[in-house]
């Protein structure tokens, strides 16, 4: 007879084994998810309260961590320890950089469906290796024409050196691209900045009252600096829907006059600061390598079987790298099976007596044009070249389809003299959706949260937000919620760390849905932004077409 502890031994075993199975079956197959564990192991620090992961802070920046692994933050107080850089030599210099691949010591190439790594070493401008991380690094593979192409991922070994991971999907000529995106001393100057001045850019707001009129700068929180130029603030949060918003008092006309708001460009940093900011996106190194077929012929990936509309919508919160590549112009879903092609007919389908909400930045009022445009919706409300930050409806009442966009609350750095009564909060909009509603809603914060704030602005922003999703799936379960993550930008005059912003805009979005992973969507910008090399805040219209049919083949069953 066997022992009772020995069945209970056995049953947890088998147990166990079978959970393995189940989610090795959720998977997809043969997939490269090196990445996707680091997010699983780091995401463990989402659970701790601010005194213990305080405590975790110099124990997790020994551990090696990949760019993709959402826990940027646990870095925030060293960063916040960089306060002055006394000489730019102290930065990596491209010119004594040494960037390395890994080679089979027996064939002596590199072949159709393998990784890529990258032994990244970076020295100073003194020709000094670093002895510490904190920079951020992208690797990303691309052929001559650009036509194909994909992104990988950089894990920080924490000593000065990083080691970049890349597949390989394809056979031909190609090169391998590593890039310094943010410098830790960049990262650094721009929290203590932010910290300081309550804000990277201010937003102004104009206060009115009869034949008076002032303006004065606004900031997401208050600072010493703000109270200290103006003599007072006004505490405009509860006209902002309760989220954090201050500004210089007037002297003249009262705070509760507020008529306008717009963006103020305003910087007060030296010219040492500025060069810092802007000595991002560096190329370290392009090594040009021939892949040659494998077994599988020029082309070999690992092909999904989950069809996207029916993929647990938690695996698109915690993706592996990349998600997709690029391959003779035609991209291919790595996550996910699509079923709907890009098609103005099926499109027109899945649309039907669905409204599409976009809540957002101009970047979602790109798709929405580009929506509308392609489905060639005529009928529009309220569009205009002018004064954009406002309301946009395009609708078609013969075809049922209704597409509209609206600017997310403030900070919104809009026109100068801007009507604020024009800007709502993304919970209010999404208050106004009826029970029973089958639309679909898309939500995004970056471009401007990129200008003024830092994760501790964006945090309030989501969790009022949130809070009206909640209400929003129990009264109407049939929506489906999309969160547009952020994309690279690298426009040379861009003085913000944005793969920093764009890492912490991805952490706070991830800690504060955790309990939502399997009701909302998550949309990557960022795999495809950097394989692409995108400059812009406005990406190119072929990005925005992969980003839309994704959307789309997530919402949609197939046709």
């Amino acid at each position: 007879m066997i022992p009772r502890r020995s069945v209970k031994m056995l049953i947890c075993l088998v147990i166990t084994v079978l959970a393995l199975v189940m989610i090795k079956s959720l998977t997809i197959s043969n997939m490269h998810f090196s990445g996707y564990f680091n997010q699983l192991a780091t995401n463990v620090s989402f659970r701790l309260n601010d005194s213990s992961l305080s405590n975790i802070i110099k124990t997790a920046l020994k551990m090696p961590m990949a760019a993709i692994s959402r826990n940027i933050l646990n870095r925030y107080s060293e960063y916040r320890q960089i306060q002055r850089v006394a000489d730019f030599k102290e930065l990596y210099d491209p010119r004594f950089c040494v960037v390395e691949l890994d080679i089979d010591r027996k064939t002596k190439t590199f072949t159709a469906g393998t990784e890529l790594i990258a032994r990244i070493h970076l020295y100073n401008g003194n020709n000094k290796s670093l002895t510490q991380g904190g920079d951020l690094l992208n690797i990303w593979l691309n052929n001559a024409d650009e036509s194909s192409s994909v992104a990988g991922y950089v894990v920080d070994n924490m000593n000065g050196t990083y080691t970049g991971h890349v597949m390989a999907f394809w056979a031909g000529n190609v090169s391998v691209k590593v890039s310094v995106t943010n410098t830790k001393e960049g990262i650094g100057l721009f929290t203590n900045y932010v910290n300081v001045y309550g804000s990277f850019k201010f937003m102004n707001a104009t206060f009115v009252e009869n034949q008076k009129s002032e303006m004065t700068q606004c900031a997401p929180k208050t600072s010493g600096w703000l109270n200290k130029t103006y003599g007072g603030f006004c505490n405009l949060t509860h006209e902002n829907f309760n989220i954090s918003l201050f500004c210089g008092k007037p002297k003249s006309v009262p705070c509760e006059k507020w008529v306008k708001y717009g963006c103020d460009d305003s910087l007060y940093y030296d010219d040492i600061t500025r060069k810092i900011f802007r000595y991002k996106d560096e190329l370290l190194k392009q090594i040009h390598v021939t892949i040659v077929p494998s077994s599988k012929g020029d082309l070999d990936y690992p092909t999904p079987s989950t069809h996207c509309n029916v993929l647990p919508r938690a695996f698109t919160w915690n993706s592996s790298v990349p998600s997709g590549f690029l391959y003779r112009g035609v991209y291919h879903n790595l996550l996910c099976q699509p079923t709907v092609d890009r098609s103005k007919e099926k499109y027109l389908v899945c649309l039907k007596d669905r409204p599409v909400i976009s809540i957002g930045d101009s970047t979602t009022r790109q798709w929405f044009f580009r929506l509308a445009s392609f489905l060639n919706i005529k009928d529009s409300a309220h569009i205009s070249g002018h004064a954009w930050q406002k309301f946009a409806r395009a609708y078609n009442t013969t075809l049922g389809l209704d597409t509209e966009w609206q600017p997310h609350e403030l900070p919104f750095h809009g026109s100068p003299g801007s009507d604020r009564k024009t800007v709502k909060s993304v919970a209010h909009r999404l208050d106004k959706i009826p029970g029973n509603s089958s639309a679909i809603v898309i939500i995004h914060w970056y471009a401007h949260i990129a200008r003024c704030c830092d994760h501790v602005d964006l945090r309030d922003h989501v969790r009022h937000a949130k809070a009206a999703v909640v209400r929003l799936l129990t009264r109407s379960p049939d929506v489906q919620v999309f969160i547009k993550g952020p994309h690279l930008i690298t426009y040379i005059n861009a003085n913000k760390p944005y793969a920093y912003i764009g890492m912490f805009v991805e952490q706070v979005l991830l800690e504060e849905f955790n309990d939502l992973l399997d009701k909302v969507i998550y949309l990557d910008q960022w795999d495809m932004s950097v394989a692409t090399e995108n400059v812009n805040i406005h990406p190119n219209t072929l990005l925005d077409d992969i980003s839309l049919n994704n959307l789309i083949n997530f919402a949609c069953k197939a046709s």
